[in-house]
């Protein structure tokens, strides 16, 4: 089970091996695998997925078909109200984050209600600041841009450019 304290206000941490969903893993610690924004009534506006490396330094292409993408963005919003909804804790903000044997999901929720996720290998630092930072590159060069509607899938390349330095700066560390 997780060993994260409850903070007021903050939602814990879930373990995922109580669903009895991982396995053991040699995957590089600390790299960032996908990057996704969700809006916020469940749609996926944005996913990007990046190799990732292991132990010995072999790249594995981590990488989902487009309908299988969709609903697990859906189904992570679901649960993330869910959360929200059922916490005992006053203040409660939803899941942000789930620990697992083979990676690690982060999520930061705006104001506005919309989601960035990351997944990525056991072992990352500032998940926090990073998703942050990913938030802040949305607003810029997507919620700035007077072409992008609202709600609508982001198809910018200054953001894709933005999230892959972002990503690139925390896989690089590693």
């Amino acid at each position: 089970m997780s060993t994260t304290t409850p903070v007021a206000g903050v939602a814990h941490a879930v373990d995922a091996r109580a669903l009895g969903a991982c396995a053991a893993s040699a995957m590089a610690p600390g790299r960032i695998t996908s990057v996704w924004v969700i809006n916020k009534s469940g749609g996926l506006i944005y996913h990007r997925a990046f190799d990732a490396v292991d132990g010995r330094g072999e790249t594995h292409a981590m990488r989902l078909d487009a309908n299988a993408t969709l609903r697990l963005a859906s189904v992570w919003h679901s649960m993330h109200a869910i959360a929200r909804k059922v916490s005992p804790t006053r203040g409660c903000v939803g899941i942000e984050s789930v620990e697992c044997d083979t990676f690690d999901l982060y999520c930061f929720q705006a104001e506005t209600g919309t989601k960035i996720v990351m997944t990525t290998t056991k072992g990352t630092v500032d998940a926090r600041g990073t998703l942050r930072r990913a938030h802040q590159a949305f607003y810029a060069y997507a919620l700035q841009n007077p072409f992008y509607e609202m709600e609508m899938p982001v198809r910018c390349e200054l953001f894709d450019a933005e999230i892959a330095n972002v990503v690139r700066s925390v896989n690089e560390r590693t």
